[in-house]
Order: C-alpha cells, then sequence, then structure tokens
C-alpha cells in the first residue's frame, strides 16, 4: 500500500464522487477508480458504496477513511519536520481571513512575521466564512480563519479564541445607547447587516429572535470597509465584532458600546484540511495571528 494510494481514497470520500476526487487531486477519474478498487480486491473488504449520485463509505470505509486521514497527516508533518531541522523555511502559503481579521490583526501580523521568514512567500485572501472554508476544503488555502464552520468532514477545525459584538454608530448622531447596548430596551429604525450568506449573519438573527429585537429597516451589505463608511456618515447603525471595533478609540469617527443581557459572543474559528497537517511556515504564520488576535481581544475587553 502507497501513500498515494491513501490519498486517492480520501479524496473520493470527502468529495463524494470519482470525478470530483480526481479534480481535486489533479489526477484522471480512472486512476482514481483503479486504486481505490484496487485498495478493495487486495484486502477483501467493501470500502465505497457506488450509485449514479456518486459514492458514500461503507462502515468499514468511514473507520479505513479514519486511519487513512491520520496517516496522511503523519506523513506530511514528517517532511515539514525535516525541511524545519534543515533550517530551510521557505515556500509559499495561502492564508483565508475575514474582514474583521484583516482590519484589526491582518498589518502587524505580517510586519512580525515577514521579519522572521523573509524567505517566505504570503498570500492573503479576504472573504466571509462560506468561501473561505470552500477554498480550504478544495485545497486552495492552507487555512482560513472564520466566525463559523459548517459540519464539513475535509476540515479540521481550531477554536481561537472568542470576542463580543459591540453596537455601532456615527458619533455625530444623536442616538445614544449608553455605555452598554441592551438591545432588548432599544430603537433600531436602521441596521446595517451582512447578508445571510455570512455566518455572522446567522448567529445575529438568532439572536434578534431569541430577545424578542425588532428592528425597522435592514441594509444588507457585505463590504465591511463600505458598512465604516456608511455608519460613520449617516444616521444607520451596525454590529461589529470586538476586535474590529479597537481603531475607533481612535480614529473618533463611530462610537461603540458593547451589547449586553446577555453579550452576543462571536467564536473564531482556524479551519484546515483534515488530511494533511499545515507546513510549519504555515502553522508560523498561524501562531503570530493567534497573538495579535489575544492582544486585540484583551484590548477589546477594556470597553
Amino acid at each position: 500500500m502507497k501513500l498515494l494510494h491513501l490519498r486517492h481514497f480520501v479524496a473520493v470520500c470527502e468529495e463524494g464522487s470519482f470525478s470530483a476526487g480526481a479534480k481535486r487531486v489533479g489526477a484522471t477519474q480512472s486512476g482514481l477508480s483503479m486504486h481505490v478498487r484496487w485498495l478493495e480486491d487486495r484486502y477483501g473488504v467493501v470500502l465505497l458504496e457506488r450509485s449514479h449520485a456518486g459514492v458514500t463509505p461503507t462502515e468499514a470505509g468511514r473507520r479505513f477513511y479514519e486511519v487513512a486521514v491520520k496517516a496522511l497527516r503523519s506523513a506530511s508533518y514528517a517532511e515539514e519536520m525535516l525541511r524545519e531541522l534543515s533550517g530551510d523555511v521557505t515556500g509559499h502559503i495561502r492564508i483565508g481571513l475575514m474582514p474583521t481579521f484583516t482590519r484589526a490583526v491582518l498589518r502587524p501580523a505580517l510586519v512580525t512575521y515577514s521579519e522572521r521568514y523573509p524567505n517566505v512567500r504570503v498570500s492573503i485572501t479576504e472573504a466571509y466564512s462560506g468561501q473561505l472554508s470552500r477554498q480550504v476544503a478544495e485545497g486552495e488555502l492552507d487555512f482560513a480563519v472564520v466566525p463559523y464552520s459548517e459540519t464539513n468532514s475535509a476540515l479540521k477545525v481550531t477554536a481561537l479564541g472568542t470576542d463580543r459584538e459591540f453596537l455601532v454608530w456615527s458619533a455625530q448622531s444623536d442616538f445614544k445607547p449608553g455605555k452598554k447596548a441592551k438591545l432588548s430596551k432599544l430603537s433600531l429604525p436602521k441596521v446595517v447587516l451582512p447578508s445571510r450568506a455570512n455566518a455572522r449573519r446567522i448567529m445575529i438573527d438568532s439572536y434578534f429572535a431569541a430577545h424578542g429585537i425588532e428592528v425597522g429597516r435592514i441594509l444588507e451589505l457585505d463590504a465591511m470597509f463600505g458598512t465604516l463608511d456608511l455608519v460613520a456618515n449617516s444616521d444607520w447603525v451596525t454590529i461589529l465584532p470586538g476586535i474590529l471595533c479597537v481603531p475607533d478609540r481612535v480614529e473618533g469617527l463611530r462610537k461603540i458600546a458593547p451589547i449586553v443581557e446577555p453579550e452576543l459572543p462571536v467564536q473564531y474559528l482556524r479551519v484546515e484540511p483534515q488530511s494533511s497537517p499545515m507546513s510549519f511556515a504555515a502553522q508560523a504564520f498561524s501562531d503570530i495571528l493567534q497573538e495579535e488576535l489575544d492582544r486585540a481581544v484583551a484590548e477589546g475587553a477594556k470597553t
């Protein structure tokens, strides 16, 4: 048995079809089918149930998948350890970040990382959780930071930390919710929110429904800087994570108040491919992001 057999089997399981699995690993559909059939014939066990709709693992296939994923991660880890021991930290890392992170923690993280690892090329993709999770699952990103992750067997999820949501409004507005915002006691005639394709919107809508919060008008805007500019220059208000609001203490364009009774939390998660560990270079970037996130969350907690 070779690692290639394991890699191809895992790709088919996670994608749900031979054609999608072949596209993911850059192989032919017939090649993947041959490798999976070889495993089944060689060891006398049926691993996949095949149908016109695709494939699903049998009970034996599910158990073998778990072992195969661990084996692939171990092999990749061994290779990365050798690179680290050689002192040659190079390569190209591709990171996906939600807009909250690109404003709040990316700049200091990039400065620190570029000084420590000058020979690593870094590419950053900014998007919302759904797109980033898909890109990680499809192998386009080494990892991504998202506020929420739907169950996906192709992804490994690690909690990075928990923040809280703030109510944000213009510094020129007559709106006065107080130093802490209890939304059920406030009139919210005009609120800017992300669209329902955004994971944070799911949590906000659930919070509104659970606590009987009524909103007059909702403007859906999946543009973080557009939202910040609109709120700073109009009577629209919005809800944003605490780490994103830290700069407003200095800029003075917007006022902020933490949402309370109860708080509205937002959890930051790192998603990465299930079947392969991150490279040393990618893990180092994640570690620096973690340091900056912890600092920003602590700063936001002072409000």
